[in-house]
C-alpha cells in the first residue's frame, strides 16, 4: 500500500500489527540529519510547523514526491544500490497526542517515538479536519522497529500547550528496545528501516555546531564584555569548555600550561606570552634590568662612548633589593635607618595585596626575625614549596607630585602584539588617584597605594568614584594650569616630554627581555605600566603587571579601556595575519592611538614578517627532516661571487660556541 507523503496508511489497514513503534520527524529534521539532502532544504521542504500558517493544511504534491524521491535516492546510495527504503506516512488517531519527542543533541538514546496501541484505535474515531486532510499534516512517519510500546509513554502528553494553565509539560521518559515476548520474526521489521535510522544517524553526527565558528574562548570577567562584543560582530561563537582546542582565540586572566602545549602556531591568537613573568613579577623585572645594565656597560666600555646615550637603571627605577637572597637581603639590613622608608611588595601579587610600609628599625628588625625563623625552620627546608612568597624591598618615593593633594600614578600600556616578528607598541592609559589626601606618616595603605582595589574599600569610594580616576588630557590641563609657569615646564608637557620618557623606559624594559620572550606566531600580550612622578618632574617606574584590570567602572574608563582592548585584538590579528602570509608589517590600517616602539622585521635571525616554517619541518622536532651532510672528505663547490673560504678551524672554543647541529643559531641581542 502507497499513500503520498503527509498522509497517513493505518498500520492495521496495512497489514502491520498493532503495537509498532513509529518516529515522527518534520521535512526540517529529516533534511538536516541526511547531508545528502541538505542542499535542497528550501527546494523541498514543506514542513506545517515552518512554512503553513494552517497546520491542517495539505503538504504541496510536487514537493513531497520531490522529497520521496529524494529520500529513496539517498538511502538507496547508502545501501549500494542493494535495499530501497520504504517511506510510511499516515494519518493521525487520538494517539498522535501522544507523540513524543526527545532531541537528539541532549543526549537522548535515539530518535523519538509514537507509540499506538490496537485499544486506543477502538475507543476514538479517527478525526480529521474539514477538507478531509489529517491536522498532522506535514509530519512524516518511518518505520523504525517493531515491538512492544513502552508503557511509560502511554498516555504521556507531547507537552505543547495543552497541559493545565501553569502546569509544565511532563518530560518523557527515555524509550526501551525490549523485543515483544510473543514475536519471534524481528527481521520481519525489515532492513530498509534500519538503513534509514543508521544514515540520519550518520547524517547527525555530521552536523557541526551552530554557528560554524570560529570559536573563542574567554577565562575571567577582566574586560569580558568588551572582548565579547568584538569577536561577536565578527560572527564569531563563543564556547565555555575551556579544555576546547579549536578556538580562534583565547583570552584567559589566569594562564594554564594545557593552553600552551595544545596551541597551534600560526591557526590561533592566545592572550598572554607564557613566561611574561620576566616583565611582570617584581624580581623578573629587577633581574632582566640589572643584567641588561650589565650588558650595556660593557659594550660602552669597549666602543669608547662612541655609542649613543642609553638608558640607565637607576634614573627610573627606584633602588630595590631581593629578600630571598642572603647576600642582598643583609645589604640592606645594614643600610636601613630611621630617615628613610621602604616599600615591600611580594614579587607575583598585585591589587596591593600583601604590601606594607617599613618605617622605623623596629618594623625592620620584626622583618628580619620572620624571615630568620622561616629559614630556621626544618619543616620549610624539607619542603621549599611551603616558603612564602619571594619578596623585594624598594626605596618609597617620599616626594611625589600631588594633584589636589592627593598621590597619583599613571597607568599606560605596552603591547606585544606580535612576537613573529615584534611588533610592540606603546599606549596612553589613565591617571589613578587615592581617595585621601596624602600623608607619608600615616599607615594607612588606601593614602599610599592608588590601585581601584584599595580605593574600593573606602567608604566614600561610591559618592567620589569619579574623582579617583583622571584622562590623560585632565592631566595634562591640570599641569599646564598648575606647574607649567612655576615649573618651567614645556607646554602640554604630558602629551611630550612625559610621554617621551615613558616610552623610553618601556622600550629599555622590552629590550632587556626580549632575547628571552618565548615567541610563536599568535602569541600577544597587553601589559600595565605604572609609572610615579615626584615633585621634581622626575618619572619612575614602579612596577609592570600581566592582565591589567579592564573594567569599566567609572566614566573616564568607559572612555579609555573598550578603545583599548578593542585596538589590541585590532593590531594582533592584522599582524598575524601579515606575518602568516610573509606581508610586510607597515603601514598597518588598524593602528590608531597606539604608538609602535619595536618594529623587528629587521632584527637578525628573523625572516622579516614571515612566519616560523611549520611545526614539522622544524629541524628541533624529533624525527624531523634534516639536510643530508655530503659524504666526509668532499668539498662543496663555492657559489658564484663568494669568496674561498679558509681552512676550518676546530678548536675547542669553536666547538663551545657553535650551534647544535640542526638547531638554528640563538638570536642575537638587540641593543
Amino acid at each position: 500500500m502507497s499513500a503520498p507523503l503527509g498522509t497517513r496508511v493505518d498500520k492495521r489497514e496495512s497489514g502491520g500489527p498493532p503495537g509498532w513503534t513509529l518516529t515522527c520527524l518534520t521535512f526540517s529534521d529529516i533534511l538536516l540529519r541526511i547531508p545528502a539532502l541538505s542542499g535542497c532544504k528550501e527546494q523541498l521542504l514543506d514542513d506545517g510547523e515552518a512554512t503553513s500558517p494552517d497546520p491542517g493544511a495539505p503538504a504541496s504534491p510536487a514537493k513531497t514526491r520531490g522529497l520521496t524521491a529524494a529520500l529513496l535516492t539517498a538511502s538507496t546510495e547508502a545501501e549500494h544500490g542493494n535495499t530501497r527504503q520504504t517511506v510510511l506516512a499516515g494519518e493521525t488517531s487520538p494517539g498522535t497526542d501522544r507523540m513524543q519527542r526527545w532531541p537528539w543533541s541532549c543526549g537522548a538514546p535515539g530518535p523519538t517515538v509514537t507509540t499506538e496501541t490496537a485499544a486506543s484505535h477502538k475507543q476514538k474515531p479517527k478525526s480529521r479536519t474539514p477538507g478531509g486532510v489529517p491536522p498532522w499534516a506535514g509530519r512524516t512517519c518511518f518505520n523504525h522497529r517493531r515491538g512492544l510500546p513502552n508503557w511509560t509513554q502511554v498516555g504521556a502528553k507531547r507537552g505543547r500547550g495543552r497541559e493545565g494553565v501553569g502546569e509544565p509539560a511532563a518530560r518523557p521518559e527515555p524509550l526501551t528496545t525490549h523485543p515483544p515476548p510473543d514475536l519471534d520474526d524481528t527481521e520481519a521489521a525489515g532492513p530498509r528501516a534500519a538503513l534509514l535510522e543508521k544514515h540520519l544517524l550518520e547524517g547527525e553526527k555530521q552536523l557541526p555546531s551552530p554557528g560554524q565558528g570560529p570559536f573563542f574562548y574567554i577565562g575571567g570577567t577582566n574586560g569580558a564584555s568588551i572582548i565579547s562584543s568584538y569577536c561577536k560582530n565578527k560572527g564569531w561563537q563563543r564556547i565555555q569548555d575551556s579544555g576546547r582546542e579549536d578556538y580562534k582565540l583565547k583570552w584567559c586572566e589566569v594562564k594554564s600550561r594545557d593552553s600552551y602545549c595544545s596551541f597551534r602556531e600560526g591557526e590561533q591568537l592566545l592572550y598572554q606570552l607564557p613566561n611574561n613573568r620576566l616583565l611582570t613579577t617584581k624580581i623578573g623585572l629587577l633581574s632582566a634590568l640589572r643584567v641588561y645594565s650589565r650588558v650595556l656597560s660593557k659594550i660602552n666600555k669597549a666602543a669608547l662612548g662612541a655609542q649613543a646615550r642609553v638608558l640607565k637603571m637607576e634614573e627610573f627605577f627606584p633602588e630595590t633589593y631581593r629578600l630571598d637572597i642572603s647576600e642582598e637581603r643583609k645589604a640592606f639590613f645594614t643600610l636601613f635607618d630611621d630617615t628613610q622608608m621602604w616599600i615591600c611588595k611580594p614579587t607575583a601579587s598585585n591589587q596591593g595585596k600583601g604590601i606594607f610600609l617599613l618605617r622605623n628599625q623596629e618594623e625592620v628588625t620584626a622583618l628580619q626575625a620572620k624571615i630568620q625563623s622561616i629559614e630556621d625552620d626544618p619543616i620549610y627546608r624539607k619542603m621549599p614549596f611551603r616558603a612564602p612568597q619571594a619578596r623585594i624591598v624598594q626605596r618609597y618615593i617620599q616626594n611625589p607630585l600631588l594633584l589636589d593633594g592627593k598621590k597619583f600614578d599613571v597607568r599606560s600600556y605596552l603591547l606585544i602584539a606580535c612576537t613573529m616578528p615584534y611588533m610592540v607598541f606603546f599606549g596612553h592609559g589613565y591617571a589613578r588617584l587615592t581617595l585621601s589626601l596624602y600623608d607619608p606618616c600615616s599607615s594607612d595603605l588606601g593614602g599610599h597605594l592608588t590601585n581601584q582595589f584599595l580605593q574600593k574599600k573606602s567608604p566614600l569610594y561610591v559618592l567620589l568614584k569619579e574623582n579617583t580616576v583622571w584622562s590623560m588630557d585632565h592631566l595634562n590641563r591640570y599641569i599646564n594650569d598648575k606647574f607649567r609657569k612655576t615649573k618651567g615646564l614645556p607646554r602640554d608637557w604630558v602629551f611630550t616630554t612625559f610621554t617621551k620618557q615613558m616610552q623610553q623606559i618601556m622600550a629599555h624594559c622590552f629590550l632587556a627581555v626580549k632575547s628571552k620572550l618565548e615567541c610563536k606566531l599568535g602569541y600577544f600580550d597587553l601589559i600595565g605600566c605604572d609609572f610615579l612622578i615626584d615633585e621634581n618632574f622626575k618619572v619612575w617606574l614602579l612596577e609592570m603587571n600581566s592582565n591589567p584590570a579592564l573594567h569599566t567602572n567609572c566614566e573616564v574608563l568607559k572612555e579609555v579601556i573598550p578603545g583599548v582592548v578593542v585596538e589590541t585584538l585590532d593590531l594582533a590579528m592584522e599582524t598575524f595575519q601579515k606575518s602568516l602570509h610573509s606581508q610586510k608589517m607597515l603601514p598597518l590600517l588598524s593602528q590608531r592611538r597606539f604608538v609602535l616602539l619595536h618594529n623587528g622585521e629587521g632584527d637578525p635571525g628573523r625572516r622579516p614578517g614571515g612566519p616560523r616554517p611549520p611545526p614539522s619541518l622544524r629541524a628541533d622536532k624529533p624525527g624531523a627532516r634534516r639536510p643530508v651532510p655530503p659524504p666526509p672528505g668532499t668539498r662543496t663547490a663555492p657559489r658564484p661571487g663568494s669568496l674561498p673560504r679558509g681552512p676550518p678551524r676546530s678548536s675547542a672554543r669553536t666547538r663551545a660556541t657553535a650551534a647544535p647541529s640542526g638547531r638554528p643559531p640563538a638570536p642575537s641581542r638587540d641593543l
